[in-house]
């Protein structure tokens, strides 16, 4: 286990440590993270010409009932994503329009998405980095349920 790995691992571990003594704090500041993504990815489609009203209900059609879990999971990839976080909500946000739905915890589905990202071949160390990702998103979403 890396350096990074161990910090995100000890970050999560204290977070939810620290959720029973402050939970009001904790949910506002989450409840503030989530909307933005949801938010961001309704701007993305608002300016490809949706309704504002309609590109939030698609966004969060989207993201689904968990936001949290989602935001969490979506900061993990971007954090060790070769791709840009701006290519990365402009192709969730064509997926979300298109209805089509992502399970980031999902190893098949994190090369699908890297593969359309790249449009080519992905070498075994990119294939490595997604393959801890889904591992990492699969532990998040364990905890989440």
């Amino acid at each position: 286990m890396n350096t990074k790995q161990l910090f995100t691992l000890t970050l999560l571990a204290t977070s939810l440590t620290l959720n029973a003594a402050t939970p009001k704090e904790y949910v506002l500041t989450y409840k503030q993270q989530t909307n933005s993504i949801s938010s961001v990815l309704a701007n993305i489609l608002y300016k490809r010409g949706i309704e504002k009203e309609k590109a939030l209900e698609i966004s969060q059609n989207f993201i689904g009932k968990n936001e949290q879990l989602f935001a969490l999971m979506l900061e993990n990839l971007m954090n060790n994503s070769a791709h840009t976080k701006e290519k990365l909500l402009e192709k969730l946000s064509t997926m979300a329009l298109q209805q089509k739905n992502i399970n980031l915890s999902s190893y098949a589905s994190l090369i699908q998405l890297a593969q359309n990202l790249q449009k080519n071949s992905l070498n075994q160390e990119q294939l490595h980095n997604l393959e801890l990702i889904a591992r990492k998103n699969e532990t998040l979403k364990e905890l989440f349920s």
